[in-house]
């Protein structure tokens, strides 16, 4: 009896084993039937992913000079388009943080570069103006350069 049960258990994993070799055979000889427009859906995320990180680059730390703070709204937008029509070049910015209207203008990378735009405020504005930190909006004339530094260091 244990001669036939060792008999039947030897049989019964040769078989298992030769069942597991056969498999293991075909998953060697694979082909892949890719559609084409696998290739072309790749492409295009790799695009949009490299527009996605090149906005993010777009916005960094930086400083801009702020001119009012005020509760009264109507003051905020009298000083907004009053820059904008003294600075046409510089973007000038109106936010609300309750209960407050903040106008800020300019996208310095620098404080230093911030100051001459500080002192040209202040000609208008004398009290109450100063450079706060910021993330700010490059333009295409500062950007280049600060675009392909980064992404030359990405890994």
């Amino acid at each position: 009896m244990k001669k036939t049960c060792f008999l039947f258990s030897v049989l019964f994993l040769g078989a298992t084993v030769m069942a597991q070799d056969a498999f293991r055979d075909s998953l060697r000889n694979v082909s892949v039937n890719e559609d084409s427009r696998i290739s072309l859906l790749v492409q295009k995320s790799r695009e949009i992913n490299e527009n996605i990180y090149r906005r993010t680059l777009q916005s960094l730390q930086g400083f801009r000079v702020q001119v009012v703070n005020t509760n009264d709204r109507k003051n905020a937008i009298n000083v907004k388009t009053r820059l904008l029509s003294v600075f046409p070049d510089e973007s000038t910015y109106l936010t609300y943080h309750s209960p407050y209207f903040k106008v800020q203008i300019g996208n310095f990378r620098t404080r230093e570069d911030a100051e001459e735009l500080l002192n040209a405020v202040k000609q208008i504005y004398p009290t109450g103006v100063f450079i706060v930190p910021a993330k700010v909006e490059l333009t295409p004339s500062r950007e280049g350069d600060v675009i392909v530094e980064v992404l030359n260091q990405r890994p």
